[in-house]
C-alpha cells in the first residue's frame, strides 16, 4: 500500500509519437499562477515598449526645420539598389584591350621590304 502511494507521485512521462501539442495523445502543459503572472509582466512591457515607438522623438516642425537644412534622400528599393552595385563594379573594372589597338605600334608603316 505504501508503495502504491508513493507510485501515484511519480508519473511517468510516455512517448509522444509526433506533434506533442496536436493529435489524439497530446501533452498540454499545466498553466500555473506564476506562468501567468510573467505572461502579464511581458504584456505591461510590450505595452511600455508601444507607447514608447508611438511617441515621436521629433515635432513635426523640428522635422521640417531639419529637412530644410539637410536634403532628403531619395528611397531606392532593393532593384535600383542592386543595379548601382552592378554598374559600380563594371565601371571599377580595367577597359577592355583588342589585339588591334595593343599592336597599334607595329601598323606605323605598313610598307614591305
Amino acid at each position: 500500500m505504501r508503495l502504491t502511494q508513493a507510485l501515484t507521485f511519480y508519473i511517468r512521462y510516455r512517448k509522444v509519437q509526433g506533434l506533442i501539442r496536436y493529435g489524439k495523445d497530446r501533452v498540454i502543459p499545466p498553466i500555473s499562477v506564476d506562468f501567468k503572472r510573467r505572461v502579464a509582466e511581458l504584456m505591461v512591457i510590450e505595452k511600455q515598449n508601444l507607447d514608447v515607438l508611438n511617441q515621436p522623438y521629433l515635432t513635426q516642425a523640428e522635422e521640417n526645420a531639419y529637412y530644410r537644412v539637410v536634403d532628403r534622400v531619395p528611397y531606392k528599393n532593393k532593384e535600383q539598389l542592386k543595379r548601382e552595385e552592378v554598374r559600380e563594379k563594371l565601371e571599377a573594372l580595367p577597359p577592355h584591350f583588342t589585339t588591334e589597338t595593343l599592336l597599334a605600334h607595329l601598323n606605323k608603316d605598313k610598307k614591305w621590304e
